[in-house]
């Protein structure tokens, strides 16, 4: 159980190290030569949008991390940024960087954020770096192809799904939806319904499940870690192909188990939560 309850400690570290790259400069343009010898250039960008009926924020990215974090009674949007070009020459990635834009349109129910980049970029590379700051009772939609999510401190429900990156979500009060293919998972504070896809890695859930709701986790290859309060009212599924099932400080009724599979009742059994994995151990703990 240990081991995968360090996931979230080691996600945090990674996402609060990439957090400190804040910066306001709406035009500050560098360029340095990194060791393989390739020129990077890059632009500071920021935007501001007055809260009017809007109730959602929707970012999609292609390359680089993103964070958002809910703030309570917040009047303004606030996105900023780098956008990053590196190719061959300084000349190069100078004039490709108009080529890559961010954009961010305003309609009555929600703000969208997006990435918008050629789909060829004949060996470049391109990298956008998002911070945003926006509402706490807003909804959050997140995909990414490539890179890590964090967003921390949402009263509504928080959706994120990308290819390649490490995902962490910290106290969310809504329902949550996670998926991710290949990195690590984090999902704690959460006190809605949680439903976690994850096909290369591991993912750890610390969530009070609210009456009547649903926890459902899956992974292909990697640990899964969940943990729960004591109290808990839940019906019970987990199911392993190659690993094994762990169950600590919980006390299941109704048992029926085998070496692959325990299922069982939780208090009343009100909710649900159904856990499967095909190569990798299920660990789960009450608190």
């Amino acid at each position: 159980m240990k081991k995968s309850f360090n996931i979230k400690r080691a996600l945090r570290a990674a996402a609060l190290a990439a957090a400190v790259l804040f910066s306001m400069n709406a035009c500050d343009i560098h360029h340095g030569i990194d060791a393989g010898g390739d020129a990077t250039v890059t632009e500071s960008f920021s935007f501001q949008v007055n809260v009017a009926s809007q109730s959602q924020l929707r970012l999609e990215g292609v390359n680089g991390p993103i964070d958002l974090v809910g703030v309570p009674g917040a009047t303004t949007v606030e996105i900023w940024g780098k956008r990053r070009v590196t190719s061959e020459s300084e000349e190069d990635a100078r004039a490709y960087l108009r080529n890559l834009e961010v954009r961010v349109s305003d309609s009555n129910d929600e703000i969208f954020v997006q990435t918008v980049q050629p789909q060829n970029t004949h060996g470049r590379s391109l990298e956008v770096v998002y911070h945003v700051r926006m509402p706490g009772n807003w909804r959050a939609i997140i995909k990414n192809a490539n890179g890590n999510v964090l967003v921390d401190s949402l009263q509504n429900q928080a959706t994120v799904a990308i290819a390649n990156g490490n995902v962490e979500l910290h106290e969310i009060a809504g329902a949550v939806k996670a998926e991710l293919t290949n990195g690590n998972m984090a999902l704690t504070g959460v006190r809605g319904s949680v439903r976690a896809e994850l096909i290369n890695g591991n993912v750890f859930v610390e969530t009070i499940l609210p009456k009547n709701g649903a926890c459902e986790l899956k992974t292909v290859n990697g640990t899964l870690g969940l943990q729960i309060p004591k109290a808990t009212s839940a019906e019970f599924d987990a199911e392993v192909s190659n690993g094994t099932i762990n169950l600590v400080g919980l006390t299941l009724q109704a048992t029926a188990s085998s070496p692959k599979a325990l299922h069982g009742r939780l208090g009343s059994g009100e909710g649900s939560i159904k856990l499967n994995t095909v190569n990798g151990n299920i660990q789960v703990a009450g608190y």
